[in-house]
């Protein structure tokens, strides 16, 4: 091989080795500008995240200074766009079909805001695909306990729930990482209830 068709390999190469570095980059820098997504339950605008008020224990985040106040005259108005955006951040866990209560099948889902829902079967996931806005929000938040709850962690180990790990207690499903920690709970509950968020509701 001459060196001129050396010099020529090595810029091809060169070049390649650009354009993937510049693809990587592209990739990360996407991934880094998704962030934080959620939508204004009073507006429907992009919610802020420095804009938000505590509810439930959890946060509700608004587009706008103005919004909070709405809201707090009537959160009840607003529950299940909540619901969206608590799934939306990440909130609550799913733990069953939203309309039979069954196992879900995580090959069955539709997109509720940003977020995706899964459903038992092709029937459940049919009347879901046909339904939106407030209609789509009704049918899968309209029975918050049957598909979803409020908590994200196991109140014994902190550690994320297991949806097959679980105990009726004061009326509530309450769910745990592991069977060791439900059994932990049932001992002892009250030395475990205040990191129950749907034991404690309050406004």
């Amino acid at each position: 091989m001459t060196m001129k068709a050396k010099f020529a390999l090595a810029a091809v190469a060169i070049v390649a080795a650009a354009a993937l570095f510049t693809a990587g980059s592209s990739v990360a820098t996407a991934d880094e500008d998704k962030g934080f997504t959620a939508k204004c339950p009073l507006s429907g605008k992009p919610a802020q995240e420095d804009v938000a008020v505590d509810y439930k224990g959890k946060k509700v985040y608004f587009c706008c200074p103005g919004c909070p106040a709405g809201f707090e005259a009537d959160p009840e108005k607003y529950a299940q766009k909540v619901d969206e955006q608590w799934l939306e951040t990440g909130q609550i866990t799913q733990v069953a079909c939203p309309i039979s209560g069954k196992t879900v099948n995580e090959e069955m889902t539709v997109a509720v805001g940003s977020a995706e829902v899964a459903f038992c079967c092709g029937g459940c996931k049919g009347k879901a695909s046909k339904a939106s806005g407030d209609e789509l929000l009704a049918l899968v938040f309209g029975d918050f306990s049957k598909g979803f709850t409020l908590q994200t962690e196991c109140p014994v180990a902190g550690k994320p729930i297991n949806v097959d790990k679980s105990v009726e207690y004061d009326g509530q499903k309450v769910y745990f990482c592991c069977g060791g920690c439900s059994k932990k709970f049932e001992a002892e509950p009250a030395k475990y209830t205040a990191k129950v968020p749907q034991l404690n509701e309050t406004e």
